[in-house]
């Protein structure tokens, strides 16, 4: 590899049509949050889907800083970029390297990604240093590897589940073998918090009565039935119940 470049690569389970709608499309959902020249913190990465097309981020005071342009836009195959931020971090419009990522199919629902971050002499006697940095494990890897997780997620449902309890003062007034099975059923969805089945579970103190919920990422329907159906909490028949609710579009900390 010359030192004047950066190469990475990444296999992703899903068709090339996928991978390259995330990475264009929700390049804000999984770009490290951290990694951003604004003021205010980022909300959003605006790539325009054509030949000329800005390159920017919002943040979430709404103000927009560009970071480059699209140089050619070839769905779902190839996308070339212009990164037009100097080795400060700053925007120049009169200063250019190029960022190309190509997406190729290893089977219909498997691609791999390879990016090049190249022209990297343009940085002049700072070019070691970013060749560094960009190849560091914070660098393009800490993104590709956002980006592969987050095509992982995109194909997935996601429902918040709540868990109605039999009566309203059930937290206050557990019997032992309710208590027992409440026990279960945490220990049950810690054990999907690591999985990554859940994104997040807890108790909601609603002063109406007390009740559960989860969110989770599942492949589809029947899956999700089968994830409430197994709870321990269900299955020791103590009186509570799922109410199963899908959820469009979830938004994660990054």
């Amino acid at each position: 590899m010359s030192s004047s470049s950066v190469t990475k690569s990444i296999t992703v389970e899903a068709s090339r049509e996928v991978a390259f709608k995330v990475f264009t499309e929700r390049m804000g959902t999984w770009w490290p949050s951290a990694h951003h020249i604004g003021k205010s913190a980022l909300l959003s990465i605006i790539v325009e889907p054509r030949a000329g097309g800005r390159w920017a981020e919002r943040g979430v005071d709404g103000t927009e800083c560009d970071w480059g342009r699209v140089l050619s836009w070839e769905p779902p195959h190839r996308l070339l970029l212009a990164w037009q931020l100097t080795a400060d971090f700053e925007y120049d419009a009169d200063f250019s390297t190029e960022v190309e990522v190509r997406f190729i199919e290893e089977a219909p629902k498997r691609t791999r990604v390879e990016l090049e971050h190249r022209q990297l002499e343009r940085f002049g006697a700072r070019q070691e240093e970013m060749r560094a940095a960009f190849d560091s494990d914070g660098g393009w890897t800490l993104g590709l590897n956002a980006f592969a997780k987050d095509v992982a997620t995109s194909q997935k449902k996601n429902f918040l589940l709540r868990l109605l309890p039999p009566r309203p003062t059930f937290a206050q007034d557990m019997s032992e073998t309710e208590r027992k099975a409440m026990n279960e059923h945490v220990g049950y969805w810690t054990r999907h918090v690591a999985l990554g089945t859940a994104i997040a579970f807890g108790p909601v103190a609603d002063p109406k009565g007390g009740w559960g919920v989860a969110i989770v990422a599942v492949d589809d329907d029947a899956t999700v039935r089968k994830l409430t159906e197994e709870d321990p909490a269900i299955r020791a028949a103590i009186g509570l119940s799922y109410e199963i609710l899908w959820m469009p579009l979830v938004v994660m900390h990054r």
